[in-house]
């Protein structure tokens, strides 16, 4: 992922678990968002990793000068704060070094390589690169013994020389040194062991990579490297690894880790933005998908099963469905539509804008028989209105952000539903209300960042514990509704967003893996298997699951 730089509390420091977790969400967050630009300097690696998932792309030959120099450039131009100098193995193109320099040159604050670390046991190689400006150092490295170590990248003798330049790098204390562990079937159980060995050797900073089914990985070797995430032993052992996190001291990253399987550990669970990362890497497949219809090769469901995109590439054939079809049950314009191509007619238009005049020309061009609105100011609304219609369409919902727009909604004699978002501002004026109206509805939102959510959220059951009657509910798990209906377990509805698309009306990838993780990103804990609700409940988002854990969702059973 990307390392920290946090400061460690002395050992006669008053220890204060939650101001710690507190200062590490922050901090894991602050890096997971922070701008990078990875430049792939080689197509070749002097390992053979059993489970690489880059082998296809190994040809034995390095990258163009130019063309680095260009994206290194470029990169900085375009606001990156981290460079990472990446492969097959990075170091060895022959003027690595000079990327490091040029790097500095260009003005990033931070240079990382991500390594199989073997260069820098050569004290003039490592010596070099901390002169010409390299900042961090990620070894990848997959065993604490030479046996396992060298059996998993296919090289005899790879543990002894990169642990060498691993403890000489440390050594120096010039530079920021963390491990990269791809886990697998051959290393699962012995994970604690390898970490604390790690530790030992003053390494503080961790990435645990799932292994997944690409390139070397999904071939005959897979027996050998996917395993069995409920095996009582395999959880038990990453258990014990996972709570070496605790130290206030240790950072670890699980990295395309099955969030359901990090319950306890909720605050380790990879940050969604990282599938941003997932989808450039993967763009020309996926551009291929959208440009021709091209389906990705690896998409076959004895693989999906074991890939962190299973979830991204599902709803994306979805969309893909919804943007070719006639009609749509819900078409969804957050401020923009695109300027060609025709859109599908729809049952309701549910339109965000910042006010009135800027809703109404997106109103005018789309064909739907209701509207749900979503305003950042609702002055002229009554004015607006037409009995229960705006524009010519039935106004069905207007979506409250705040107590005012609640009371200004509330208090429009006409029969839509008032969609009151709940948070710590809203949740007391609700419950403040001499009684509930019988068109208030409430919606739990969705954040893109922890600190958001942790900032924003209301103690849900505790919330609608108090409600004097139900009130229905969206975007809420019915666990966590007591006797207020939640919506979510209607039959879906087919939807297309709108910022999904490019100008031109067609589906652009990476605004659509924006969309997924703020809309379709859900988890549900493992024991949601025994709730009665289990086929058509989603559960909750990934962020309201990142910030609040697991723990509040209880099945409901018969």
């Amino acid at each position: 992922m990307t390392a920290l730089r946090l400061p460690v509390l002395p050992s006669t420091a008053p220890l204060n678990p939650l101001a710690d977790e507190l200062q590490k969400v922050t901090a894991h967050e602050d890096a997971a968002h922070q701008k990078r630009n990875w430049v792939r300097l080689s197509y070749d690696c002097n390992n053979r990793c059993t489970f690489c998932l880059d082998s296809h792309a190994h040809n034995g030959t390095m990258r163009d000068d130019r063309e680095i120099r260009v994206q290194i450039i470029e990169g900085r131009r375009k606001g990156a704060e981290r460079l990472i100098l990446s492969g097959g193995e990075p170091t060895m193109h022959p003027r690595f070094l000079d990327y490091i320099a040029l790097g500095r040159r260009a003005g990033y604050p931070w240079i990382q390589t991500v390594t199989n670390g073997r260069m820098f046991s050569y004290p003039e190689f490592l010596n070099a690169a901390l002169r010409n400006g390299l900042n961090e150092i990620t070894f990848s490295l997959h065993g604490h013994t030479p046996k396992l170590h060298d059996a998993l990248v296919g090289t005899p003798g790879a543990f002894a020389q990169e642990v060498a330049g691993l403890k000489a790098a440390l050594a120096t204390g010039q530079v920021v040194i963390s491990v990269d562990v791809v886990i697998n079937k051959m290393n699962v159980r012995h994970l604690p062991e390898m970490l604390e060995t790690f530790l030992e050797w003053g390494v503080r900073e961790f990435d645990l990579l799932q292994v997944i089914p690409f390139g070397n990985a999904w071939t005959d070797a897979r027996d050998h490297l996917f395993y069995d995430l409920e095996d009582p032993t395999i959880v038990a052992s990453i258990r014990r690894a996972l709570e070496l996190a605790k130290r206030p001291d240790v950072h670890i990253w699980l990295n395309r880790f099955p969030p359901p399987h990090a319950e306890g550990f909720e605050e380790l669970i990879q940050d969604p933005y990282k599938l941003n990362d997932e989808v450039r890497g993967r763009r020309e497949e996926y551009d291929r998908y959208l440009s021709i219809g091209q389906k990705l090769m690896c998409r076959q469901p004895e693989r999906c099963q074991y890939c962190y995109l299973q979830g991204l590439c599902d709803t994306l054939d979805e969309v893909i469905d919804a943007r070719k079809a006639p009609h749509v049950d819900e078409i969804h314009v957050p401020h923009v539509l695109p300027t060609l191509g025709t859109l599908p007619s729809a049952r309701l238009a549910s339109v965000e804008a910042r006010h009135l005049a800027a809703a109404a020309p997106l109103l005018d061009r789309l064909s739907a028989q209701e509207v749900r609105l979503h305003l950042d100011d609702y002055r002229g609304l009554a004015d607006a209105l037409e009995g229960d219609r705006l524009r010519g369409k039935r106004l069905v919902q207007a979506v409250a952000a705040n107590p005012a727009q609640m009371n200004e909604l509330l208090s429009l004699e006409v029969p839509f539903e008032v969609v009151v978002l709940l948070t710590q501002d809203t949740a007391p004026a609700i419950l403040a209300l001499p009684e509930i109206p019988p068109r208030l509805v409430l919606h739990q939102p969705n954040y893109e960042l922890v600190t958001e959510a942790r900032a924003s959220d209301i103690d849900l059951r505790a919330f609608f514990r108090s409600l004097p009657r139900p009130v229905p509910v969206e975007n809420v798990a019915p666990c966590l509704t007591l006797e207020s209906p939640s919506r979510e377990l209607s039959p879906r509805p087919t939807v297309l967003d709108t910022a999904t698309l490019a100008d031109d009306g067609r589906i652009h990838m990476a605004s659509y893996t924006k969309r997924y993780i703020l809309q379709n990103f859900y988890t549900k804990s493992l024991r949601c298997k025994e709730c009665i609700y289990t086929s058509t409940c989603r559960g909750m988002h990934i962020t309201w699951v990142r910030a609040h854990g697991y723990a509040p969702l209880e099945p409901i059973r018969g």
